[in-house]
């Protein structure tokens, strides 16, 4: 039996693009923002001019953790915190930091956004922008 799946467009990546670009616009960042489908594949990538050239890897390695673990990277960096799970540090592929954020179509995990270039929580908050508007382009 075949399932049918929501799946992420580059017109919906580059609508939540510009919502994480505005709030990072309006908070003075330069940030890099990647975008990935369900499987951890790049579907876009944006880099603010005078934003450091390695967030452009570590914005990607925070939305493949997220799509990968199938959670955002915030409840991994919370245990790392919280309880001092330090082995977290280490998960296959995988980074515990704010900053990647699922993108969700219902309970369909569509894909991931990750940000990078400020602090995590500053990267968490942007990337939690851009997973909101989501919402308003599904009732498009």
């Amino acid at each position: 039996m075949l399932a049918t799946k929501t799946a992420l467009t580059i017109e919906a990546a580059k609508t939540i693009a510009a919502a994480c670009e505005a709030e990072a616009k309006r908070l003075e960042l330069r940030l890099v923002i990647a975008i990935v489908d369900d499987g951890g594949h790049l579907v876009l990538l944006h880099r603010d001019d005078g934003a450091q050239v390695g967030s452009v890897e570590i914005a990607t390695l925070k939305a493949r953790t997220a799509v990968l673990f199938r959670r955002h990277t915030r409840d991994f960096q919370d245990v790392v915190e919280g309880e001092g799970r330090l082995a977290l540090l280490c998960i296959p592929k995988g980074i515990p930091l704010d900053g990647g954020v699922l993108l969700k179509a219902g309970d369909e995990i569509i894909g991931a956004i990750g940000v990078s270039g400020a602090s995590d929580e500053a990267d968490g908050d942007v990337g939690r922008v851009g997973a909101a508007v989501l919402t308003d382009i599904r009732k498009r």
